[in-house]
This record gives structure tokens, sequence and C-alpha cells, in this order.
């Protein structure tokens, strides 16, 4: 069978072959140059589906050229139909993979190519499939059996189902490129679906020739173009979040483009500064700096050298505000200057520790000046100086500490005889040795270095400090040292004064909360037993009292516990893992409607919603949020509760939303505050607590929460997780 199918004298020149031998080798090629482009799961998914589409058209094209009828059927089953049924299954394969689905509808994909194996196997070894071939005026075609009708249903269902995941995901959404994309995505698609109108020509009198492969290219382009194209986009997406501001300059000092950042930095809207000479916006934001003359002679150079440069400071007077400038060419490929990039960091913060850090140096180099003849001789009285320092002290030399007060041993977690011998690149990160080591070589040299900066250091345990570090070059020993200051960002004073109101407001709260329950278990007994052995010696009057009076107890004892609840948030400690929080809602709103059957609720919750955090947190979170949107639908005629999850500036945002009676956004930054309870709210029970404990449960997680509501329309939370 082979030797006939490679036999020349089996085969003539079809001109209907042409196009579709062009189509094939057009779709496999635009599959590599986009697998060439980024080898990520996405382009290998659709390489997958070029290569089964150019096996497609391929083997239609020689089946058109092929002189023998049983050739072509035995071709037709081992070769052309092995490009046919591998179609849909690559088209779902590259929908999932695009939507970022892989890991969580793997086993679907592989159930489908499983189900395409045996529609293969059926096709190879019967004539289920293909029953025969009938000579068109194109040349040969398949003539398929009583099994297509099951085979087009699968590959119905493939592609719908591909179209539907996409369109969901269009729905849920926010308008950008990744959108756009999976727009684009789609009508390639609804042409994915279009060009199947080729198994049609099966049936007699019916022949679209040449509309499939037509639309097989179509489609496949459409869909490189979206995979090109969004990679573009997600630099765009990445040049937008950058913190720094970046401005790009052609080569004839026009503004080509600037972020976000910059805006803020400069205080100009982007579409005021594209299209504008660079130099004329220096001038504008150089009035404000203190040495308008050198920021613009400065940023002049920096768009003129043709090499990278670095570490160049602007001040301005009224804000105090500092920033370092870096340039960088653009280059063509000939290595041509055709634009530079500036960028901007505020350094402010730094600056002022830098200040301050050099304050405190220059006041202990003073010191040790002045006490040098003292400290030798009296040692003791030297390090008791040193080790009731508020920040560590230290001295390298050769490479080794050889000396190191309390505290820097401390935050360290050595002994001070420990720290004695150390070698100094032990207590330093190791991405950051090489340029320590270099800058202490240049010191010793004489030559000016950075004495102040931030680095990271590493503790006993193997654990990771940021530090502050300050450095002067002395004497030690009759030999060449370095005396160094460092300052532990992880352990300030303001955090530790911070750490200690927390604590005593939590006691405080604990405290009143534990004191009031007392007196209100006291009152709610006796009411208690007045009601039960009493009331019908009481007038309606009295009764009506005795009621009132247990209501208001055991509100104050649901407060009481809310209370508590919220300070216990605080103070417990926290184990992040994976959370499955569809799964959270799900089951919140099982309870909720088993608890309350003859309420008729809507919810419309989103499958495969997963975070990292503390599981009995969010759970805490989710129930306060879905349930506060379940209380207020309570007078609701077609009541809906929405969980769902969006991607904004890239950043996973979760809401739930509900349709109830909403609130003024006037008070939105008041409804997150403990106690805090609006007037279209007082008519629902409830402690003015639960958004409270929501919101100190999502900062705990490093998140975000925010609200947008309208009276009688409805209410959305939102929130973010890290």
């Amino acid at each position: 069978m082979l030797s006939q199918f490679l036999n020349s004298a089996n085969y003539f020149l079809n001109p209907y072959s042409i196009p579709m031998f062009i189509t094939s080798l057009l779709v496999l090629l635009l599959g590599l140059y986009v697998l060439l482009q980024d080898k990520n799961i996405v382009s290998q998914s659709f390489f997958v589906t070029t290569a089964s589409a150019s096996i497609w058209q391929c083997g239609t094209g020689l089946i058109y050229s092929m002189k023998n009828s049983a050739l072509v059927l035995s071709f037709c089953k081992v070769f052309t139909f092995l490009g046919i049924i591998m179609i849909a299954p690559g088209i779902y394969f590259f929908t999932i993979t695009s939507l970022d689905l892989y890991n969580e509808k793997k086993r679907y994909i592989l159930a489908n190519y499983a189900i395409a194996l045996v529609f293969y196997i059926f096709g190879l070894l019967t004539d289920w499939l293909i029953a025969s071939v009938e000579e068109r005026f194109y040349g040969y075609d398949i003539v398929f059996g009583p099994l297509v009708i099951p085979f087009l249903l699968f590959f119905s269902v493939l592609i719908i189902r591909s179209l539907q995941l996409d369109r969901r995901a269009i729905r849920q959404m926010e308008p950008g490129a990744k959108r756009d994309q999976i727009r684009l995505f789609m009508i390639s698609l609804s042409i994915a679906a279009l060009a199947s109108v080729d198994f049609l020509s099966s049936i007699p009198s019916l022949h679209f020739y040449p509309i499939g492969f037509l639309l097989v290219l179509v489609f496949i382009s459409l869909q490189a173009y979206a995979i090109i194209k969004y990679k573009r986009a997600s630099l765009g997406t990445i040049f937008e979040a950058i913190e720094d501001g970046i401005i790009v300059i052609d080569k004839n000092g026009k503004i080509e483009e600037a972020n976000p950042s910059m805006e803020t930095m400069l205080g100009i809207k982007r579409h005021d500064l594209l299209g504008k000479d660079f130099l004329s916006i220096v001038s504008l934001v150089s009035s404000g700096t203190e040495d308008p003359e050198k920021v613009e002679a400065m940023i002049k150079n920096l768009l003129l050298t043709p090499a990278k440069i670095a570490d160049e400071d602007i001040a301005f007077k009224d804000s105090e505000r500092h920033f370092n400038v870096a340039s960088s060419p653009i280059l063509d490929r000939f290595g041509a200057k055709t634009g530079t990039i500036l960028i901007f960091r505020d350094i402010t913060e730094r600056k002022k520790m830098e200040e301050e850090l050099r304050r405190y140096q220059g006041s202990l180099e003073e010191m040790v000046k002045a006490r040098t003849k003292e400290l030798k001789e009296s040692e003791e009285k030297y390090k008791a100086l040193v080790d009731h320092a508020l920040v560590g002290i230290g001295i390298h030399q050769n490479a080794q500490m050889v000396f190191a007060n309390r505290q820097f041993a401390s935050m360290l977690r050595f002994s001070e005889e420990e720290m004695i011998g150390l070698p100094i690149l032990q207590i330093i990160h190791p991405d950051e040795r090489e340029l320590i080591m270099s800058r202490a070589y240049n010191r010793y040299s004489g030559k000016e270095v950075i004495e102040t900066y931030e680095m990271r250091m590493v503790r006993k345990d193997g654990s990771f400090m940021p530090a502050f570090i300050s450095n002067t070059a002395i004497e030690y020993n009759g030999a060449r040292a370095t005396l160094i200051t460092v300052v532990d960002m992880t352990e300030t004073k303001l955090r530790k004064e911070l750490e200690q109101v927390n604590q005593e407001l939590e006691r405080f709260t604990y405290s009143v909360s534990h004191d009031l329950r007392a007196p209100l278990r006291s009152i709610d007994g006796f009411s208690q037993a007045l009601q039960e052995d009493y009331e019908d010696r009481l007038d309606r009057e009295a009764q009506d009292y005795l009621h009132r009076i247990r209501a208001a107890c055991q509100r104050m004892t649901a407060m009481i516990d809310a209370i508590l609840q919220l300070s216990r948030i605080g103070r417990y400690e926290m184990h992040r893992e994976k959370v499955k929080l569809s799964a959270l809602a799900q089951d919140i709103a099982l309870e909720l409607e088993t608890t309350y059957p003859d309420r008729k609720v809507k919810f419309s919750i989103t499958e495969g919603i997963v975070a990292a955090g503390d599981p009995m947190l969010l759970r805490m979170a989710l129930e306060n949020l879905i349930g506060n949107a379940w209380k207020f639908t309570q007078e609701r005629e077609g009541a809906r509760i929405e969980f769902g999850v969006m991607q904004k500036n890239s950043k996973t945002i979760y809401y739930v939303r509900d349709n109830g009676t909403g609130f003024d956004m006037k008070y939105a930054d008041k409804i997150f505050d403990p106690f805090q309870r609006l007037d279209n709210a007082m008519a629902f029970s409830g402690t003015g607590i639960g958004l409270a404990s929501v919101k100190r449960i999502i900062h705990r997680h490093g998140g975000e929460i925010w609200a947008e509501g309208e009276v009688d329309k409805g209410a959305t939370f939102y929130f973010t997780l890290q």
C-alpha cells in the first residue's frame, strides 16, 4: 500500500489541488511562526490545530490528484481523515488555553482526543465513517457512511462549546486588549464552523469547492493575528502598570508615549504630552526644582548621549520631592539611535531615610572621634555605649566581622561571640554580594561610592532581613576597616508602638465585652423568669415591656459577640492555603435556602474561583457579604445574588452583587466602619459589625474592599486579595 502511495504514476497534475496545497503550507507556516514567537501553552495548542488543518488540506489536495479510486479510499482513511477528526479537539484545546482554563479543563481535552481516536479507528477498520469515494468535477471526494451523524454531532458540540466559553469570557471581562482578543477568537471560530460545509460535499449534487479551504485559511489567519496582537497588548499592560514614570522620546525630541505614573509625577495628562517637544516640558517642570539650569542640562545630556546613563537626581523645592532619572537609547537593528526612554523613579522616601541615617552616622562619627582616647582607656565604657545604641553597629576587616554590638547580633539572631570571625559574605544576600564587595573595594581605593543604601541581610536561621546600611572607612587596630550602622526595616519603633496600641485595644474590647455579659445575662434571666411565672398576672402593656427588655438584651448580646469576633480577627493566626471560593459561596447559598425555605432567591455563582488565603477567615467574609445581600433583598420580587470574579489592570477582583435596597454612594466610605448603619438599613436586623469584620479580614489578606450601589437598585461589594 505504501509503495502505491509513493508511486508517481498514480497521480496527475490537477489544478484544483493547487489551492489545497497552498492552503496547507500557509496554515502550517502560520502555526510555526506563532510557536517560534513565544513557546507557551497557547501557541502550542494553536500549532496542534494548524497541524491538523494542514493534514486535512494536504490530504484533500492529494486525493483530488489520485487516479485510482481504491487508492483514494485507503488514503482518505489513513491520512486525510486523521486531519479532519483532530480539527475539533484542537479548536477546543486552543480555546481552553487561550482562556487560561487549561489546568481546570485538562481532563476534557484528553477525553476529546480519546473520542477522536475512537472515530479514527472506526473509520480505519470499517466503512461506517468513510463508505466510499465519488468522482466530482474537481477530483475524487469522500462519501461518508452512517457514522457521520455522530461524528458531525461530536464536531459541532466542540465548536459550539468553544463559542460558548468565549462568549461567557467576553461578558465577564472588563473592556481591554484581552477581551478584544477573545472576540477575534470567537469570530474565527464562527468561520471555522462555516468551513465544515466541506462535509456536506459528500451529499450528491452539493459541491462547495473552493469555499472550504478559503474559510480554513481565514480562520487560522484570524487566530494567528489575535495571538500576535495580544502579545503586544500584554506589553502595553505591563507598561501601564509600572510604578516608575516612563516616557518615550523619538529622535526628533518629540514625546511618543508616557505611562500613567509619568502623568502623576508631572501633573500633566497623557494626551497633553503626546507629540510635544520634550524640552519644553522639561523647562516647565524644571522651574520648580532647586537648580533649573542644572536639571535642563542633565536632561539634554541624557537625550544626546548614546550610552545608558543612570542615577541622576532631580529635587523639587516646594514639594520636597526627589526623583532619580535614568535613560536608555532605543536602537534599530543596525545600531542607530532612533529615540530615548527616560525612567523617573520617586526616591523621596529613600532620600529622607538616607538623610536621617547620615545625621545619625555623622553624630556617631563625631562621638567616635571625641571619645577615641577615652574608649581606648576604658573598653567597657565603650562597649556599654555601643551596645545600648538603637541601631546595629559592626566593624568588618579583611572580609570578616571583628566587632558587633548587642543590637546588631540580635537583629541577625546570633550571639555577640558568634558574630566575631563571621565571614561578611555569610550575612549578605547572595544576589547582592558582588555589588557590596565592589563598593567596599572602591571605598578602600578612595573612590566616591554610595555609603547609604538598602540591602538584604541573612539571619542565622537563613531568613532575610531588609535593612538600611551606612558605611564609613576607619582604622581599626592599625589597619583599614569599615564601620557599619544597620537599621532593621522590619522592626521600627512605629510598628512596635502600633502593635502595642492594638494589643491594648483588643484587651480593652475583650474586658468591656466580658464585663457587659454578666449584667446582661442577669437582666435577660430575670426577665425570662417574670415572663414565664407572672406573665398571666400582667396586663398587656407590662407584657409588651417584658418582651422589649428581652429583645434588647438579645440585641446587645449579639452586638457584644460581633465586637469580640471583630477583635479576634485581628489576633487570629492566619494559615494561607488554596481556597475554593466558588464552593464556599455555594455552601453558604445552600445554607441560606435551607434555613429560609420560603425565600425565593436566584443565585449566580461563577464556577472555578480559587484564591490563596485563610479558609476560615475567607468563609467568614463571604458569609457576611452574601448574608448581607440575602438580608437586603428580602422585600424584592425576583431577588438575585451574584458571586463572580473579573480582571482589571492586572488585578483579580472578586464581587458580590444583589438587586436589593442598595445605598446612597455618598455614604460609601462609612459602610465599613463599625456600628455604621444607613437610614434605609434600619428596618433590617443587624449589629453594624459585619462589614467592619469583612474589611479587617480583607486587609489581613493584603487586599482592598469597596462598594458601589444605588438606592432601590442594589449594591455590589468588590474586594481583592494579595
